[in-house]
């Protein structure tokens, strides 16, 4: 088995333990079901959420933190490049993402169509409540989809600059951009921003998928930053 393919490996199965396992079949199955049989079993009013997708979210998030950080000195060590590890944990990280998605949202139609055979009034707690009044399933799965994207790719991207750049630093640059920020506020030109996209017409999905695309861009925006990343992260006090 030669570099590419061990690592390969490696990160399928991190992914597949991580989210198949650890994510689905620990968590996010156990907890529909037991949101099933309280609906069954207790009378359940419109108040009640049954809430099952925030497990999932939390995770996708977490993998942008730490799994770049505990598999690309494993693979390093195997004989990979960084060129190759990068491709290959971005390719198992989408991948991951998808089939998580698919499965919390299949998830979450056996939960609504349950309750809706029994005439339990519940609903769930999801993104898409903000933007779609009925249940869709595949209105569900696309906003799932990017959220997820958004949750790993920004979280990766935010990972990825500690990591070349530093704590402290990344601290005293989030001050500057801070300050920055405030000046601007309240000088008018965000605010003038702001009116000035309250202007585009858009519909609530292409916000959503808009929002997704530009995690997707910044997760590929982290290949230049990595390819030539060291062993370890820049020192905190560095």
């Amino acid at each position: 088995m030669n570099a590419q393919s061990a690592v390969f490996r490696l990160i399928y199965e991190d992914v597949s333990w991580y989210f198949a396992k650890l994510m689905l079949l620990f968590i996010t199955v156990p907890l529909t079901i037991v949101w099933i049989i309280a609906g069954l079993v207790f009378d359940l009013d419109r108040e009640t959420i049954a809430a099952i997708s925030g497990p999932a979210y939390y995770f996708l998030a977490y993998f942008g933190f730490v799994g770049f950080k505990s598999l690309f000195p494993i693979s390093i060590g195997m004989g990979s490049t960084r060129e190759q590890f990068l491709k290959a944990y971005y390719g198992m990280g989408l991948g991951g993402i998808i089939f998580s998605v698919l499965c919390l949202n299949i998830c979450q139609y056996a939960l609504i169509t349950i309750y809706q055979w029994n005439s339990v009034e519940a609903g769930i707690l999801h993104a898409a409540r903000l933007f779609l009044e009925e249940y869709h399933f595949f209105g569900y799965l696309w906003i799932d989809l990017m959220v997820g994207m958004t949750c790993f790719g920004l979280s990766f991207f935010g990972n990825a600059i500690v990591y070349r750049v530093g704590f402290m630093r990344c601290v005293i640059m989030l001050m500057i951009v801070t300050v920055v920020g405030i000046f601007l506020y309240y000088g008018g030109a965000i605010s003038a921003l702001f009116d000035l996209m309250s202007n585009i017409k858009m519909s609530a999905m292409a916000i959503v998928s808009c929002i997704g695309a530009v995690s997707l861009v910044a997760l590929f925006a982290t290949y230049p930053m990595l390819r030539h990343a060291p062993l370890h992260p820049m020192p905190r006090k560095g």
